[in-house]
């Protein structure tokens, strides 16, 4: 199993319906390919952070890819997993305040270097916790 975490900017026409879109059809597909994860959106930028066998996280990898709602798509982290940090959600999603994606800027400047894989995993549960608590 491994985690993969990307940013990209949002189309700038891209509404809230839109982006309630993607989560809708995420979390209608992504069970069949027993794909996790979060969307993380806000000031014209997504994060997300996707979960699950190798082979369908990087399928529905390049698949986002071609989607026309957002451009720039660029890894920040991938990596191994044992566990899912993400299990309880097909997507989760959380609007974001553009301030609050300091939480990826420390693996974004870093991301050519090789990041401790705590300091990652730390990052992916608070924004599990995030979830946890808009319920």
């Amino acid at each position: 199993m491994i985690r993969l975490l990307y940013i990209s900017r949002a189309a700038p026409t891209i509404s809230n319906e839109q982006v309630q879109d993607i989560l809708l059809s995420s979390r209608k597909n992504n069970p069949a390919s027993s794909i996790t994860g979060i969307l993380v959106h806000g000031g014209g930028l997504f994060m997300q952070v996707l979960e699950g066998q190798e082979q369908d996280v990087l399928r529905k990898y390049v698949k986002i890819l071609d989607d026309p709602r957002h451009s720039g798509a660029e890894i920040l982290y991938i990596s191994p997993a044992n566990n899912r940090i993400f299990g309880k959600w097909s997507m989760g999603g959380i609007k974001s305040d553009p301030l609050q994606f300091q939480y990826i800027s420390k693996l974004r400047a870093r991301r050519l270097e090789v990041i401790d894989a705590s300091t990652f995993t730390e990052t992916m549960r608070e924004f599990a916790q995030m979830l946890g608590d808009a319920k």
